[in-house]
């Protein structure tokens, strides 16, 4: 067929030879196209995210060498042995998010899961008192279909450290679903601090892979929502932000038909 190149790709398709085609024809190129497309953004992803591993870690591997070449000169060790290890914990947060973005994509979506359960241990981890981060009343068991415990792990582990590093203690933690006539369950996870808000304009560029807000939302990897946001499209989720007298909600919603948990 004249316009595909030598190994049958519809990326070599001319404009021409595609308006002449048949609707299916059209339907599959255009489906073709928009799947490299995804592939395009996906290897701009791993490359965005593989190099800028390599630099964050620059930084606390760097603080984590020049003091401990000093240990042995000092007669108080202790300051530097803080700083080792904050450097340290920093280090193992930013692999931790790494792996995250890499089992977002490869886990199964076979298990259902109790999300309440997973929220009051995750929560745990935390080791927060109640006056800086705290569950709404929910039900006894919230349980959510095709999902995968891990990721629902680390998707409310990342909203939680996102709103206590990026906001305003308390950060809160609401767990919900809904029924609909139409057997439609929705499970929504609500997680909402008591800062400002994302900055105008930037809900979407803080989604992205090391994107930082202003200085006021404080520091961190710029990973966190991109983490999240990878573990919602995985799980067919949605993510939303919202903002009220509260302060600043992050809300995920997963809606399954009955019969998927």
């Amino acid at each position: 067929m004249p316009g595909i190149d030598p190994k049958g790709s519809f990326a070599a398709i001319s404009a021409s030879t595609i308006s002449g085609a048949s609707t299916e024809i059209r339907l599959i190129h255009k489906e073709y196209q928009l799947l490299l497309e995804r592939l395009r953004t996906a290897e701009l992803e791993r490359a965005l995210l593989l190099a800028g591993v390599s630099h964050e870690l620059h930084s606390p591997l760097s603080r984590i060498r020049l003091a401990a070449e000093l240990l042995p000169e000092l007669t108080d060790p202790k300051p530097h042995i803080e700083i080792i290890t904050r450097n340290v914990d920093h280090a193992d947060k930013l692999i931790g998010s790494f792996l995250d973005f890499v089992r977002a994509g490869s886990l199964v979506m076979d298990e259902t899961v109790d999300v309440v359960a997973l929220a009051r241990f995750v929560m745990a981890s935390f080791e927060c008192s109640p006056e800086v981060l705290c569950m709404a009343p929910a039900q006894e068991r919230v349980l959510l279909g095709q999902a995968n415990g891990l990721l629902i792990n680390r998707l409310i582990f990342n909203l939680i450290d996102n709103g206590l590093v990026h906001g305003k203690a308390p950060v809160a933690i609401s767990i919900s679903a809904e029924h609909s006539p139409e057997s439609k369950n929705t499970v929504q996870i609500d997680v909402c601090d008591a800062g400002t808000g994302l900055p105008a304009g930037q809900e979407s560029i803080l989604q992205k892979a090391f994107a930082r807000g202003d200085a006021s939302r404080g520091p961190g990897s710029g990973l966190g929502l991109y983490i999240v946001r990878q573990i919602v499209a995985r799980m067919v989720g949605r993510l939303v932000f919202t903002h009220d007298d509260h302060g600043l909600h992050a809300i995920v919603r997963f809606e399954r038909t009955d019969g998927s948990h």
